[in-house]
């Protein structure tokens, strides 16, 4: 056994995180800084469960938010498994003891007319096409400062997404792996997002950087300091609320989340797993609601009250059918038009009629088109 103080193992552990897991370094150290002044004298071999959770109760008499409590006795008990390992201690004194609950979680976003508005302002500026490529793709901030133009396919609108920034205290930041296999994918971009990309390429060019969001002098940026500032007096000038910069991401996952469904948002996130996607991004909007009950009012019984200005909101590409190349489907979840896979063939049936009639129509080639030919199709009842 040894006879150091928690302070000295703190500080032996990080050397080694630093080592194996560099992007965790960041977190781990201010995370353990908390517990410092509580814990950082006593000896590592004294250290009692009574002392951790008189430490906890400190740091949340003085305000420590729920969650951040937890991330502050996560990392401890990390470090204390790591003593354990090492023969340091014969055990942990976090473990038995109740982990501090978890607050939940409800993203801050903006609303689609303050994400307009926010591009607008910043169109101009430096920021301008990073933050409109931020909220069109939900791409998280290393990905982004990651991105050179070799993952940039203007011609075919599509981003590859394969590394991300690793931020080192050091500031001798290198692009490493993204945060999870999944975080390797391939992102299409339309619209503004795409003029932002050929806006920025055209002002890259006079920076010697392969990045497509270099800093003033080509290496990565770094999004605190000035990057922050910059970014709150844009929020400011477009009347958004004081959102971080990460919020966009969650801005672009609640859009995405709603239009497209939990599943294919997942994958445009680069989420481990849809469930993670359901748990930041399920949470019941006031129209979410109303979909619910026109849902259960289908089920019981009685006439369909159908907003047709929601449009379509679920795509299944599942060959139900020998040639069957979309389904479209209502918020519902009932199927408004199904569609041939042969381009100058028609609509092959609707199986809700008294939802839609849609006949004698080529089949779509995009998912806009077949949104143009649902809704502009002829409505029984109307």
């Amino acid at each position: 056994m040894t006879s150091e103080s928690v302070g000295e193992w703190l500080d032996e552990w990080l050397k080694t995180v630093a080592l194996a897991r560099p992007r965790s370094l960041v977190s781990y150290r201010s995370k353990a800084a908390h517990m410092r002044p509580a814990l950082g004298a006593i000896q590592l071999t004294e250290l009692r469960s009574r002392d951790v959770r008189l430490a906890l109760t400190g740091l949340a008499n003085d305000g420590m938010s729920p969650s951040m409590l937890r991330h502050v006795f996560i990392t401890l008990s990390i470090a204390l498994n790591a003593a354990v390992a090492e023969r340091r201690i014969s055990t942990n004194p976090c473990q038995g003891m109740a982990t501090p609950r978890k607050s939940y979680f409800e993203a801050r976003t903006l609303t689609s007319e303050q994400a307009q508005r926010l591009v607008e302002v910043a169109w101009d500026t430096r920021l301008g096409p990073l933050l409109t490529v931020a909220l069109s793709t939900g791409m998280r901030s290393g990905e982004l400062l990651a991105l050179t133009w070799a993952d940039v396919d203007l011609d075919a609108g599509q981003i590859t997404v394969n590394k991300s920034v690793q931020w080192k205290p050091d500031g001798q930041h290198v692009a490493g792996a993204t945060k999870t296999r999944s975080g390797r994918r391939a992102v299409n971009v339309q619209g503004r997002a795409l003029e932002a990309l050929v806006e920025q390429r055209s002002r890259t060019l006079e920076v010697n950087s392969d990045l497509v969001f270099p800093a003033v002098d080509g290496g990565y940026w770094i999004p605190q300091g000035r990057f922050v500032d910059q970014f709150r007096a844009l929020l400011a000038a477009a009347g958004c609320p004081q959102i971080r910069f990460h919020d966009l991401r969650h801005t672009a996952g609640l859009f995405l989340t709603r239009s497209v469904g939990v599943v294919v948002a997942s994958r445009m996130l680069g989420h481990a797993d849809p469930s993670i996607t359901a748990k930041y991004y399920g949470h019941a909007a006031p129209e979410d609601f109303t979909a619910a009950a026109r849902a259960m009012a289908t089920v019981i019984g009685g006439p369909k009250a159908i907003d047709h200005t929601l449009g379509v909101i679920g795509i299944s590409a599942a060959a139900t059918k020998p040639g069957l190349r979309l389904v479209l489907m209502d918020d519902d979840g009932s199927v408004i038009a199904r569609f041939t896979q042969e381009p100058e063939a028609h609509v092959m049936d609707t199986l809700n009629s008294d939802t839609f009639a849609v006949t004698d129509r080529p089949a779509p080639r995009s998912l806009g088109d077949a949104l143009q030919q649902v809704q502009g199709g002829d409505r029984k009842g109307e």
